[in-house]
């Protein structure tokens, strides 16, 4: 009796895992199973390509390589919104510390008129992967007037080159940048000077150098040469006879 349960027992078993294996060998043989077996082979089949180009080009392996590292980077140092208006807000406190007759026109212009687009909440960004763009719009996103909101009268996307303000690449935003170039120099101070005067050219290394020089040389101690004592010499040669002479006068004066 034990020895049939067990025999019925192994039996079960045995052709449990038939089951299983025949599932698996069914799934295999499937169509998915054949597609994703082709799909593997195709790709490892493209991977030895690629490996076997690249040692026979090097250099233009290389190349691409290099292109889609700088791709890489470039998305990965891609500036978004959040930056921009950080950037803007420091320009804008950078600007606020220094007296208006020494502001920069150019700069104080720019970043004046974005703070005013960012208040009225007409400033938009535009990521393009590698690179972001800050433009400007009509209207504020959450307006509900008709002309904010009718897409047949909304701005055309040809009229966006216009309408660009900033362009973000490589961790900056090089509009902003560039306007605040030289922010503490005030332009129109220098307008009514001559061109000789406003058109400055900068000293060579050689004079800068022998102005410092000389600049170190004017914190050293004086130190008395033999000239200077031939010069005491000739001073105390010079200052006697008038001595006598005053001596002389005050002798006869005194027995006048």
């Amino acid at each position: 009796m034990a020895a049939s349960w067990l025999l019925k027992r192994w039996c079960s078993t045995a052709a449990t895992e038939t089951t299983k294996g025949t599932k698996w060998q069914r799934l295999v043989n499937s169509r998915a199973g054949v597609w994703c077996r082709s799909l593997l082979s195709d790709y490892k089949e493209a991977c030895r390509e690629a490996v076997l180009g690249a040692r026979e080009r090097p250099l233009k392996a290389s190349v691409y390589l290099g292109l889609l590292g700088g791709m890489y980077a470039c998305y990965y140092t891609n500036p978004d919104d959040a930056s921009f208006e950080t950037s803007l807000l420091e320009t804008s406190n950078r600007l606020a510390l220094l007296s208006p007759w020494i502001r920069s026109g150019t700069s104080d212009g720019h970043v004046q008129t974005l703070v005013k687009l960012r208040n009225e909440g007409k400033l938009r960004y535009a990521s393009l992967g590698i690179a972001s763009l800050t433009y400007y719009t009509d209207y504020d996103s959450e307006s509900s007037l008709y002309e904010a909101r009718c897409s047949a009268i909304s701005v055309p996307w040809s009229e966006l080159p216009k309408r660009v303000l900033d362009v973000g690449f490589a961790g900056c935003w090089w509009v902003l940048d560039h306007k605040m170039k030289d922010f503490d120099i005030n332009e129109e101070e220098f307008r009514h000077l001559p061109p000789a005067l406003v058109a400055t050219v900068p000293p060579s290394p050689q004079i800068t150098e022998r102005n410092e020089k000389l600049h170190q040389e004017s914190w050293k101690a004086v130190v008395m040469g033999d000239e200077s004592k031939e010069l005491d010499g000739i001073q105390k040669d010079m200052d006697t006879p008038v001595k006598e002479m005053e001596s002389n006068a005050l002798n006869k004066a005194q027995t006048s």
